[in-house]
């Protein structure tokens, strides 16, 4: 098998890890919900999905699984969420916004 091959079945097999990690995340977040979760917009579900996405690439997986998604109140999903919207705006999360996610998460 050609090294790039590899590669691209490296690069893919991430994606497919970061893909389930994020959406077992987020349906623990939207079950602990229940039906409040109504309540967030098709938008900020979007932006959820994508900062978990970047705090999963980000952390090691170690602080990932002892993360405890089921738990987190309504105005931490709101600050996750304010956070992602910011860190969007400039293209890229910096370390200061990771930094303030770890914490919300922790």
């Amino acid at each position: 098998m050609s090294s790039s091959t590899e590669e691209s079945l490296g690069r893919r097999r991430f994606q497919i890890q970061k893909e389930k990690a994020v959406e077992d995340a987020y349906e623990k977040i939207r079950r602990s919900f229940g039906q409040e979760w109504q309540s967030f917009s098709a938008e900020d579900c979007v932006v959820l999905r994508e900062v978990l996405g970047e705090i999963w690439i980000c952390v090691d997986r170690d602080r990932w699984k002892n993360y405890c998604f089921s738990t987190l109140s309504h105005k931490e999903i709101l600050s996750l969420i304010d956070i992602a919207k910011e860190g969007l705006c400039q293209k890229c999360m910096t370390a200061e916004a990771l930094a303030r996610l770890d914490e919300i998460l922790e």
